[in-house]
């Protein structure tokens, strides 16, 4: 249909039983449990000692998206409660957004939604119901402070408790900086100011890229075949002095979560397509890696391209992607990956058996048998990709 590898989901089930999610975070947070694979083998640890397991001088790139509060509860003119979820940002100072909606019905087309505390107030009415746009208004300095101010924390539908004030830090990550994100780059909910700094001593440098993880990645797969789900997009970003920073890289690349990978792995087919002057939108389909259009140039040409294409856009390199990494995917950057565990049936678990293999049939079940916590609030693992990078 896409061009994506047709495999049965089938393949990617496990039992994951109900008490091995982590419905709270570890705390402190790099207590949670590290399990290291690499060539086969499985090695049990704690985060906080994930200095002791990476590759020296490494570069260890995070995603930079910062969680906004993104479910709030109105009560329309007719005194109704009803709850607006914020996907997306359509307007830059986020008055315009597109939203999912509950109680949908009795949001009428001429309603006007409010909600108030502290002096402070918020509405809400269409700008088009077909598209689900809405236009914010507040008396605050900006729509965002208003979300900041009224917004619940959106954790994800499988921990099911209700949100405490101390998710709100407990869900963000240390790099957290560019609003526009409905979930976290969970892997990242590990690190600590204090292991960050360990790990540096090593001579390992951090680096960022943004991609806006939206409430798709929450979308459960209910296609048969991996080629007949409709993978969902995120909007990503990228500067050039990023850009220039890989191309001097020699000592391999880290990716703190599946978002991460994402992106950086989204970078070889962004480069060939401005080669190839395919950029008249800048975006990343789910089955170009599968494509007999692309793959014919190395990653470092695919850079540089990329590179002259970034500065042309001003400097920066915004779009969004669609990549979908699933068994057959050459991964081309990416040499190793910090990662929480996912779920049974998932995209992000396809990405993982892509990344190391069956292997990922011994980890999964060593992280069940040893007690692992599982999940957006779960233990981590430091997976070494079974293509090695490292020329």
């Amino acid at each position: 249909m896409n061009g994506v590898p047709k495999i049965p989901l089938s393949e990617y089930f496990y039992d994951l039983p109900d008490h091995r999610i982590a419905h709270f975070p570890m705390n402190p947070r790099d207590h949670s449990k590290l399990l290291v694979f690499s060539e086969g083998q499985i090695t049990d640890a704690q985060f906080f000692n994930l200095a002791n397991y990476i590759h020296p001088d490494c570069t260890i790139v995070a995603n930079n998206t910062k969680v906004i509060p993104a479910r709030m509860w109105f009560v329309s003119s007719r005194n109704q409660k009803i709850q607006v979820f914020i996907l997306k940002p359509i307007a830059a100072d986020w008055s315009v957004c597109e939203v999912m909606v509950g109680n949908r019905k009795k949001f009428k087309e001429d309603d006007i939604l409010r909600i108030e505390n502290d002096n402070l107030f918020l509405e809400v009415k269409w700008v088009n119901r077909d598209t689900n746009f809405v236009k914010f208004e507040t008396n605050a300095s900006t729509v965002i402070e208003a979300i900041e101010h009224f917004g619940l924390v959106p954790l994800p539908p499988y921990i099911e408790r209700d949100v405490e004030s101390s998710d709100k830090d407990s869900y963000q990550a240390i790099f957290a900086e560019k609003e526009g994100a409905v979930a976290a780059p969970t892997a990242s909910l590990h690190f600590t100011d204090e292991l960050k700094t360990r790990i540096e001593s090593k001579g390992c440098r951090f680096d960022e890229v943004t991609l806006h993880i939206s409430a798709g990645t929450f979308k459960p797969v209910t296609a048969e075949f991996s080629n007949e789900h409709e993978m969902h997009a995120e909007r990503f970003e990228v500067d050039v002095d990023f850009i220039d920073r890989l191309l001097d890289e020699h000592k391999g690349v880290l990716a703190i979560g599946t978002t991460a990978t994402r992106v950086l792995e989204s970078l070889y087919y962004l480069g060939e397509k401005a080669l190839y002057g395919d950029l008249s939108e800048c975006f990343v389909a789910a089955g170009d890696a599968y494509s007999d259009r692309y793959g014919k140039i190395t990653m470092r040409e695919s850079l540089i391209a990329l590179r002259e294409y970034a500065i042309k856009q001003g400097g920066v390199v915004r779009g969004e992607t669609q990549i979908f990494i699933v068994p057959g995917f050459e991964f081309r950057l990416v040499q190793w990956m910090i990662t929480n565990f996912h779920q049974p049936k998932s995209t992000l678990l396809m990405l993982i058996s892509a990344f190391i293999g069956e292997g990922w049939k011994d980890v999964y079940g060593h992280a069940i048998e040893g007690d692992y916590r599982f999940l957006s609030y779960g233990d981590g693992s430091l997976l070494t990709c079974k293509k090695n990078l490292l020329y």
